[in-house]
């Protein structure tokens, strides 16, 4: 029920923009516009990072023989390799393979494709799960000076793997489709 302006008082006009743009109303501040792109590309480039790590990992790992002891514990799959084969050829295969699906996989994330986005997701969850297996393997095995490598690993795959689930990132992605009503008509001015 209304009962008009006070006495005395002319009607006020109404102020503040009308509805539909930002600043009327209640609620948390709308975005307008398209999505950014930067999030698909710095999961892809995050995932580069990965892939050329455990590269690097897997050729220095590559017969076992050397010297650079924190690198050959970092091979994926190694805390396996002893139950499985008794030798790293296991765990130099499961590194290749990682790192080269990881490259691939990366390097065609760059195009923004969504199914991609969940494959990589898929490979870095497993990848960061058997890392946290193997800081606790190595550390009840007492080779705690050797797990610098392991650690580094673990904290990029799993960055990786964070920042690729996120929501922004898939609405970064190309097949991203905006829901009808998200942004308000494009209109010029207020419509005094």
């Amino acid at each position: 029920m209304s009962y008009g302006p006070q006495p005395g008082y002319p009607q006020q006009p109404n102020y503040g923009p009308p509805p539909g743009y930002p600043g009327h109303g209640y609620g948390p501040p709308q975005r307008y516009g398209p999505p950014s792109t930067a999030l698909a590309y710095v999961s892809a480039l995050l995932f580069l990072i990965c892939g050329i790590l455990a590269l690097v990992i897997a050729i220095v790992g590559w017969d076992g023989t050397t010297d650079n002891v924190d690198l050959l514990v970092a091979l994926v799959g190694l805390a396996f390799s002893d139950d499985l084969t008794g030798n790293i050829d296991f765990a130099v295969a499961a590194t290749m393979t990682v790192a080269c699906s990881t490259l691939t996989f990366a390097l065609a994330l760059f195009a923004r494709l969504d199914f991609l986005r969940w494959l990589l997701a898929f490979v870095g969850g497993v990848v960061t799960v058997y890392y946290v297996y193997a800081i606790i393997k190595t550390l009840a095995d007492g080779g705690g000076e050797f797990i610098a490598m392991i650690i580094v690993s673990f904290l990029l795959w799993a960055a990786a793997t964070v920042v690729v689930l996120l929501p922004a990132t898939g609405r970064a992605m190309r097949g991203y489709q905006r829901k009808l009503g998200q942004y308000p008509p494009q209109q010029m001015g207020y419509p005094y």
